[in-house]
């Protein structure tokens, strides 16, 4: 990576350290550059203004964010489809748990979002589209486990959103830190909606 991607990255580091920690609307040009060693006009030589940064650092966050990443739905078969949706949300949990600073960041985020909607909706729809790619993807495993006979076809639009949102309820309980026992929480979902 040459020396003006590495810094790019930098700066995209460090906004999103204070996006998390402070909130967008309390971070500042001067706080980002004076954590960088750099001057605010040397600042704007990467990004032209504190929206366009806000733009980088949630396309950064949102660009690589799949169901598929945690959900391999080409690897579940009938004897392992409920363990597969077990560990899959499991480990987006824990992806999402252990970086802090993301959980915050993609609070602080949907926060943003919903607050603008009015002036941009390019963030509101993003956040969108990502909930709907997770419902999307839960109705494609439920329709899976209908094919093995695991559950009738019933409401699987429904059970799909249940899963959904459960994933995010889970998330939300750990950013408030609250102490809840997600694992079994996640297990008890699975089957309350697969049987």
């Amino acid at each position: 990576m040459n020396k003006g991607k590495e810094t790019y990255q930098r700066v995209l580091d460090v906004a999103i350290y204070f996006f998390a920690k402070e909130g967008i609307q309390k971070t500042s040009f001067a706080m980002i550059a004076k954590e960088l060693g750099m001057s605010k006009p040397s600042l704007y030589y990467y990004v032209e203004s504190k929206d366009e940064l806000i733009k980088k650092v949630f396309d950064y966050i949102f660009e690589d964010y799949t169901f598929e990443d945690y959900f391999h739905l080409k690897d579940m078969t009938k004897e392992n489809l409920i363990e597969q949706l077990y560990l899959g949300g499991m480990d987006y949990i824990n992806e999402i748990q252990e970086q802090d600073i993301l959980l915050n960041l993609l609070s602080e985020f949907t926060l943003y979002a919903n607050r603008n909607k009015e002036v941009d909706e390019t963030f509101i729809e993003k956040i969108k589209e990502v909930q709907q790619m997770f419902i999307d993807g839960f109705v494609q495993v439920l329709q899976k486990a209908i094919e093995f006979g695991l559950m009738e076809e019933n409401n699987i639009q429904a059970k799909a959103g249940v899963l959904a949102l459960m994933l995010d309820n889970i998330l939300n309980y750990k950013m408030l830190d609250m102490k809840i026992e997600e694992a079994a929480i996640w297990k008890q979902t699975i089957t309350g909606v697969i049987k």
